[in-house]
């Protein structure tokens, strides 16, 4: 073997080295650019459902304080009689929604505990030194919705209630907590634990006894223990140091939910399967019977009646 083939050959082998070293780079950077955007993706799947999640909340909030019963009672001064036609109202949307996360708060003019459907307490309770959302709406009269906190933190939606003679007589608060858009996620394969800065445990006051996770407190009766457990054994992955980190198949991010005075007070942590193929938004549809043709051969123009019953 001459001198030059030798050098053909060892040029060849380097030329093929340097081939596979900027195919596995470029390999590389095309799995991050897909983990990234499914990242993306999945945060902004959380996000729009918090989004509708808000949306039910205020569009309720807005119906309530239509009702006619509810502001004759409100004026009137008439706790009971209003109580009863929340609970009226409430039962009605669980018997035909199957929701059960939803509370209803009824204020004076002046911020103060009128009703809540879910208890008595704290009725007179002046709530405008704490309630920032109560305040904007009483000065501004718009209905308004957010993550804020108070007693508990959860979103908020409010609306003003008015008189036949359009005055301002106090405000409609409905409450949602975070059951029904984590079992919403977890349909579609994202597992969610919404934290609250423990610092704010003088004001959330009902979390007191919820089980710690780092600088955070969780703010759920019920939730992923597997994810709680796991984040407990690594809670670096509560910082924002990175957009998401990887461990094994998992991917774990969060958003925040809250803030007070431009600093954020609670966060979402997210985790999902970064190689789970997930079609569970799609319709699911089930036959459950037999397709009836019914044809009349007379009829110049035939005409087939195909029934599915879908489920």
């Amino acid at each position: 073997m001459n001198k030059t083939y030798k050098k053909f050959i060892l040029l060849f082998v380097v030329v093929i080295i340097i081939l596979l070293y900027f195919l596995f780079k470029y390999n590389k950077i095309i799995h991050q650019n897909q983990i990234d955007i499914l990242v993306s993706n999945k945060v902004e799947i959380v996000q729009n459902e918090l989004t509708n999640q808000k949306n039910q909340a205020l569009s309720l909030a807005i119906l309530f304080s239509k009702n006619q019963n509810i502001i004759n009672n409100l004026e009137q001064n008439n706790p009971k009689e209003l109580k009863k036609e929340l609970l009226v109202l409430l039962n009605n949307i669980k018997t035909y929604t199957n929701q059960t996360n939803i509370q209803v708060q009824i204020h004076t003019k002046d911020l103060r505990v009128f009703v809540r459907s879910w208890e008595d307490k704290d009725i007179g309770l002046n709530l405008e030194n704490f309630r920032k959302g109560l305040v904007k709406v009483k000065n501004t009269q718009e209905p308004f919705v957010s993550n804020e906190l108070g007693k508990r933190f959860n979103i908020k939606a409010i609306s003003p209630v008015f008189n036949k003679n359009e005055e301002y007589i106090g405000t409609i608060e409905v409450i949602m907590d975070y059951s029904d858009l984590k079992n919403r996620l977890k349909y579609l394969g994202i597992e969610i634990i919404p934290l609250l800065e423990k610092k704010y445990l003088k004001i959330a006051q009902n979390y007191k006894d919820n089980p710690l996770l780092g600088d955070y407190i969780v703010i759920q009766e019920e939730y992923d223990k597997k994810f709680y457990d796991f984040l407990l054994e690594n809670k670096e992955y509560l910082t924002t140091n990175k957009f998401y980190y990887e461990n094994k198949n998992r991917i774990i991010t969060q958003i925040p939910l809250g803030s007070l005075d431009e600093e954020s007070i609670a966060i979402m942590m997210i985790c999902f399967d970064k190689n789970e193929q997930n079609f569970k938004y799609l319709p699911k549809y089930e036959y459950l019977g037999e397709i009836n043709i019914k044809s009349n051969f007379k009829n110049s123009e035939e005409k087939e009646k195909r029934e599915i019953i879908i489920k």
